[in-house]
């Protein structure tokens, strides 16, 4: 089966929307209860409009899959662009969806999972940095889409530093560069706010901002050995990936080192991403679901040990299938 995601055709994009909607249908014959809270006036208004209507219930499932099927190709399209990967297939795509279906909590439309398009466009915006002739514009543009993310969960608030360290990493640091990604980020906080006072909820957007400053961002990660049992099937690609990364590094061009280079620290800044939510770390895979789909793929775009690569990804989907059914 993963031979059709190994090479960049219509049939295999087509199959990712099909199978990101199989995967996801669980919620259908398998009720569950989301637990994310809106801790944002934004998110909290949104999410408000949606609950009111009568018919959204099951549909949101429809919303949040759609949504995850184009960031998928949003990765996909940033992998292919700055030639992250050795090989260009849509397998990225293929495990983004599979990362951000894990769990049932998951298949909600959640305020992580929106803030998440944003950062996939930062990113896009990030890895033109190098060599580029108007980096001034990339890195307003990266701390804009920051800002917008922010407008839906404050918790990402911590890739602040990450845009700081991609312009170090990708191009010459300057103090004007953080001034301007600040500024950037400001933008959308400094228009909501003005949308607030003008529909007299301006009180509502202080305290979110109180809110966030109170909470806690360093909450342990519950879980037990059934929930993690998927990412069992995840260890050996993972580490294999990252092996064959540090090997091949220094052949790879300057630009392409880079990057990678910043996707791993955004793995690092991921993992952060699950002792910041409240709800609890299942809300935070999005925010790791880049960096960890791009390893993966990096291991299952060879055909090297064919059958051996099959059963684990099989092996894969039916712990997948069995966590979101409750069986274990």
């Amino acid at each position: 089966m993963l031979s059709i995601f190994r090479i960049n055709s219509v049939f295999a994009f087509v199959g990712i929307l099909l199978f990101t909607l199989v995967l996801r249908m669980s919620p259908f014959f398998h009720p569950v209860v989301s637990t994310a809270i809106p801790n944002t006036p934004l998110a909290q208004y949104f999410f408000y409009w949606f609950d009111i209507v009568p018919e959204f219930g099951f549909s949101q499932y429809l919303f949040s899959s759609l949504l995850v099927f184009l960031q998928a190709l949003l990765v996909h399209f940033i992998a292919s662009t700055h030639t992250v990967l050795y090989k260009t297939t849509p397998m990225p795509a293929l495990f983004f969806v599979i990362i951000n279906s894990i769990y049932p909590e998951q298949l909600f439309l959640t305020p992580q999972l929106i803030s998440n398009t944003f950062l996939l466009l930062m990113l896009f915006r990030l890895f033109y940095l190098y060599e580029s002739e108007s980096p001034l514009m990339l890195v307003f543009d990266a701390g804009l889409f920051l800002g917008f993310g922010l407008q839906f969960t404050y918790d990402v608030w911590i890739y602040l530093p990450y845009i700081i360290i991609s312009i170090i990493t990708l191009t010459s640091f300057s103090l004007r560069y953080v001034l301007i990604a600040i500024i950037g980020l400001m933008l959308p906080a400094y228009f909501v706010g003005i949308l607030f006072y003008l529909t007299d909820q301006f009180g509502s957007f202080l305290q979110s901002f109180q809110y966030s400053i109170q909470k806690s961002y360093f909450n342990p990660i519950h879980i037990n050995a059934k929930q993690i049992f998927p990412f069992f099937f995840m260890l050996i690609p993972l580490i294999q990936s990252l092996f064959n990364l540090q090997v091949n590094y220094f052949r790879n061009k300057v630009k392409t080192r880079r990057v990678q280079l910043s996707i791993a620290i955004l793995l690092l800044f991921g993992l952060v991403s699950l002792v910041v939510e409240n709800e609890g770390f299942k809300y935070g895979l999005p925010f790791l679901a880049t960096p960890v789909c791009l390893l993966m793929a990096n291991y299952f775009n060879s055909e090297k040990r064919y059958w051996f690569k099959e059963l684990l990804f099989w092996g894969m989907l039916g712990a997948i299938a069995m966590v979101q059914i409750g069986f274990i």
